[in-house]
């Protein structure tokens, strides 16, 4: 399957869960924490005007909890810790990772599936532990070793993502499994 077969899977599986009214958690370190502030902000504003808002968290964002939680469990958990206290089996969560490397974007994703929630990884490289461990049910992989390609490319799949996914929920009978399979 190549990467364009899993973005419109991806984005038909994110506009499912958000059409029963599920949340994006988003999450990621260093740049990546960036890309997943952006992200939530991407989605929380509609592509086609007078349309509603989709509900989408950065799990990035508030350093007392990043601090709170990395003192507490350590800092591999503190995207695991936020999603088992705010997630729920129709949510979403995206993480990414520009190697693949990321303990604590696994352990996200590890645990965004054990909980039932949709798993999306954008990762680089050759996709590192994350694809190995198979907690994702959609990945995009970057196969590049250079952060800036990964960076521009988990840029532009994640606006794809955004825009596709609000042009499935304006067209609801699409969102039947069978639509896209």
């Amino acid at each position: 399957m190549d990467s364009a077969d899993v973005i419109a899977q991806a984005c038909h599986a994110i506009s499912e869960r958000f059409h029963r009214g599920g949340r994006l958690f988003t999450f990621g370190n260093g740049g990546a924490a960036t890309d997943a502030q952006h992200i939530a902000v991407e989605f929380v504003h509609p592509v086609i005007v007078g349309k509603r808002a989709l509900p989408a968290l950065s799990l990035t964002g508030d350093v007392a909890t990043l601090t709170g939680v990395g003192a507490m469990a350590g800092f591999d958990d503190v995207f695991a810790h936020q999603l088992r206290h705010f997630a729920e089996a129709d949510d979403i969560a995206l993480g990414i990772s520009p190697d693949g490397r990321c303990a604590g974007v696994l352990r996200g994703l590890r645990t965004a599936k054990d909980l039932g929630l949709l798993t999306v990884a954008l990762l680089g490289g050759d996709g590192g532990d994350v694809a190995r461990a198979a907690v994702a049910d959609h990945q995009v992989i970057v196969p590049s070793a250079d952060p800036r390609v990964v960076k521009e490319v988990h840029v532009t799949t994640y606006h794809v993502l955004w825009e596709l996914v609000h042009v499935f929920l304006e067209q609801p009978g699409v969102l039947a499994p069978e639509v896209i399979a």
